[in-house]
């Protein structure tokens, strides 16, 4: 099947882009990408490339919270990832498998990714003190509680075993609200990145969406962790993405 013209430009300017990113990842050393002010303004630069590359427009509402913050979305497509990652500086926590992916696993790890294996309690713990470390450093935390992507129709229940580590440090949290809107006010057919899609796959529908589509993130009032448990700043951070969505609560399943 052949490529429309301006989405084969497309698909050569993403891989223009992730070469250029690799060079710079190869030679800067990680905690630089990741701990340093100049560092996280690559990283972001990085990120909004791939949204201009995509033909994806980012609209935000609101702002993020300033200083060390835990900031929870709900999660419909990795193109979650550029869009937070160009406007908010800090870690992603993202699940193991991530790091098998050719070359972005690799990019994101060096650009200060925290790798998570779903069920491992001790890995889990592992990573809420790299969070906690995190935070205490002065930097802020990317996290999709619900632990998968959606269709975007409803959101999953929320995993609070790491809300802990604001809780620690004493840190706010602050959702975002996700939505990839179609002129309908449904979500855009080809974000949503769900069940045996693969990665290339899902790209490859991206790059042959006719058009612009819009990624929406919405920055909601920040929750204070004290006086919480962590089950209910989960709790209270994604009841507010549910209103601020218009989606249902997904009940099939309990976070952990």
């Amino acid at each position: 099947m052949k490529l429309p013209g301006g989405a084969l430009v497309r698909l050569l300017g993403l891989i223009a882009h992730a070469l250029w990113g690799t060079l710079v990842a190869a030679v800067v050393p990680s905690d630089a990408l990741s701990d340093t002010a100049a560092g996280q303004r690559v990283v972001r630069f990085w990120h909004w490339g791939v949204l201009s590359l995509l033909g994806i427009r980012l609209e935000a509402l609101g702002r993020p919270v300033e200083g060390p913050t835990l900031i929870v979305a709900n999660h419909i497509s990795w193109v979650d990832i550029a869009a937070l990652g160009t406007l908010c500086p800090g870690h992603f926590v993202a699940k193991s498998e991530v790091e098998t992916w050719p070359l972005l696993g690799w990019l994101a790890r060096r650009a200060g990714t925290f790798y998570i294996r779903r069920g491992d309690r001790k890995a889990s713990a592992a990573v809420a003190a790299r969070m906690t470390e995190a935070f205490i450093r002065d930097q802020s935390v990317l996290l999709f509680p619900e632990g998968t992507s959606t269709d975007g129709r409803q959101v999953r229940p929320f995993h609070a075993r790491l809300f802990a580590a604001a809780i620690e440090a004493g840190c706010p949290v602050q959702p975002v609200a996700v939505r990839y809107p179609d002129r309908s006010g449904a979500t855009h057919p080809a974000a949503p990145f769900i069940g045996d899609d693969t990665l290339l796959h899902h790209l490859w529908g991206l790059l042959r969406a006719r058009g612009e589509f819009t990624v929406e993130l919405r920055f909601l009032a920040p929750e204070l962790s004290t006086g919480l448990t962590a089950r209910a700043l989960a709790t209270r951070a994604r009841d507010v993405i549910v209103a601020h969505n218009g989606t249902t609560r997904d009940t099939s399943a309990q976070g952990l």
